[in-house]
């Protein structure tokens, strides 16, 4: 196999099952907030045999270096435990919008290439009313954590009021939390944080640095000895998001079947052609976000339609009435 999933998790055990199983048999590696009840990891755990491990529970909290730690210590988990050509990062409110075999065969396109959103600042949707500079407030000011997450007052990060120099070679970039790994990438990834503590420190104070670490990381030569990780205007998933400017995309339901389907049925990607904004989007490879209740008809038709025959059956009727 050459793919493996690392899936991070916090709720709807359902919706964890539902993409481990449509994942078929690409190894898995999942973490359970440890926020989240014994009983909730439970569920998702339970009858996969070997081919899901279990990482340790810790809690990570949204903006904060928290969720950074996760995800490197479960890439190194999953390097362990797979000797996979590519580590896709899963949200438990993901889907696979192709079957694996087909997903396996466009990765051929991607070897020794991560598809990850990588993106030179200023990036101007990081534009805020108050910080109109493309995103470069989120690193060069210094925010107040304790222990690995950023401190808020009534829903403002708090941070010191001058501005600091970035560390030496770094090149920040803006991303996405989502991402998928060639594994050269990974380990070099991984080289760097054991390598270099001060940075780690630095990247602790930064806000959201699960949006642009991994990106900036791999794309700063004097950090990593190779050659930088190419820009990437382009996602590998399909997300709706419910008005400008919003944090967070809407839970998507069969309404949005149709746009998944043509998504769907856009070409390929490439990773030369997502050097620059691409005049169509290429073909997601994964839909965010669902959940069990509101999505439970919409897995069913990307399953049955997308994912088992291709965009041929995206015409076709949604189901009548239950």
């Amino acid at each position: 196999m050459s793919l493996t999933a690392v899936v991070l998790a916090h709720r709807d055990p359902a919706q964890v099952r539902r993409l481990i199983g449509a994942l078929e048999d690409v190894p898995v590696v999942l973490h359970c907030d440890a926020k989240a009840p014994a009983d909730v990891a439970g569920r998702m755990l339970e009858g996969w045999g070997g081919r899901v491990r279990a990482q340790p529970r810790t809690s990570a909290a949204l903006d904060s270096w928290s969720l950074v730690r996760v995800e490197l210590d479960a890439l190194r988990s999953a390097l362990r435990f797979s000797s996979a050509a590519h580590v896709a990062v899963l949200s438990g409110a993901d889907h696979p919008l192709l079957g694996v075999q087909e997903l396996l065969e466009e990765l051929r396109a991607w070897e020794g290439r991560s598809w990850l959103v990588s993106a030179p600042l200023p990036h101007r949707p990081w534009d805020t009313p108050r910080n109109p500079d493309g995103g470069r407030w989120r690193t060069e000011h210094r925010f107040l954590t304790r222990g690995d997450d950023v401190l808020f007052v009534r829903g403002v990060p708090l941070r010191l009021p001058w501005r600091r120099a970035l560390p030496p070679g770094l090149r920040v970039r803006a991303s996405s939390q989502w991402k998928v790994y060639a594994r050269e990438d990974v380990q070099r990834l991984l080289g760097v944080v054991d390598a270099r503590p001060d940075l780690v420190r630095f990247w602790r104070s930064t806000l959201v640095p699960d949006e642009s670490f991994a990106a900036s990381v791999l794309a700063s030569p004097a950090l990593t000895g190779s050659p930088a990780l190419p820009d990437c205007h382009a996602s590998a998933w399909f997300q709706r998001w419910p008005a400008a400017g919003s944090h967070h995309p809407a839970v998507l339901t069969e309404q949005d079947f149709p746009a998944l389907a043509a998504a769907r049925a856009a070409e390929p990607a490439r990773p030369s052609a997502l050097l620059h904004p691409p005049a169509h989007p290429p073909r997601p490879w994964f839909a965010r976000k669902l959940s069990s209740g509101a999505s439970g008809d919409l897995a069913e038709r990307i399953d049955a339609g997308l994912r088992a025959g291709g965009s041929a059956l995206a015409a076709q009727p949604a189901p009548g009435p239950r």
